[in-house]
């Protein structure tokens, strides 16, 4: 059981291929990156190629910049399906089908971060069941804007102590989940007060979330000796 991934790491770095490559960060908890001794249990680490993996250790500080719904259907590696459009028949196709025992298929948020030790922006997603739990506390340390006060406010919300600001750094340990026949690692949460000291700059940030949540949904990727979905 591999809790926060579905499919091979080949098959998020087909994902993650060309002139918009994001690399991204994963907890790590069982599978064949455990197996084969490549990152410790309960780790942190960003997935590249030939089997390597940047182990980033058993906590992280992040900075939530930008988040967007994501959703991916990877039961057919011939054809990956990638959704943001949480309204789309394609997504709410998707998240029901993830119901579904061994459907390759997830959704969730997607969040851009900035990493302190390395100092650059990944991707983090939270698309299984835990981690989409765990994503309720997350969302917490993301910027307010005056247009989420005033939705807050519309929906009967008592926000009046509540001001605009930006994201808020976060501590991020894991956690063994162990229900018996199954364990798997979750994230725990806490407020972070290292200075971020490197960061790609303002106006790299800027753009890059930009683009994040402007990210059109990717359709259909090709990726060479993949197994066909059943129709």
């Amino acid at each position: 059981m591999n809790v926060p991934q579905v499919g091979t790491s080949a098959i998020y770095d087909e994902l993650a291929k060309g002139a918009d490559f994001l690399p991204r960060i994963q907890l790590y908890t069982k599978g064949r990156a455990i197996d084969k001794q490549l990152i410790s249990p309960g780790h942190f680490g960003v997935p590249k190629k030939d089997d390597e993996i940047v182990d980033l250790g058993d906590s992280i500080d992040i900075i939530p910049i930008a988040r967007r719904p994501k959703a991916v259907d990877l039961s057919d590696t011939d054809a990956i399906i990638v959704s943001y459009d949480s309204a789309s028949d394609e997504f709410k196709r998707i998240q029901d089908t993830s119901a579904e025992s061994e459907s390759g298929c997830m959704y969730g948020i997607s969040y851009l971060v900035l990493e302190r030790t390395t100092g650059e922006l990944y991707e983090f997603f939270f698309g299984s069941k835990s981690l989409r739990a765990a994503a309720k506390t997350l969302n917490g340390y993301c910027a307010i804007s005056q247009a989420d006060i005033d939705a807050a406010k519309a929906a009967g919300k008592n926000v009046d102590s509540i001001q605009p600001r930006g994201p808020l750094p976060v501590t991020l340990a894991s956690r063994l989940v162990d229900k018996g026949k199954f364990s798997w690692h979750v994230p725990e949460f806490a407020p972070c007060s290292t200075p971020f000291t490197s960061n790609p700059g303002p106006g790299a940030m800027e753009q890059e979330a930009t683009k994040f949540v402007t990210a059109k949904s990717e359709g259909v990727t090709k990726v060479e000796g993949g197994k066909r979905r059943a129709r």
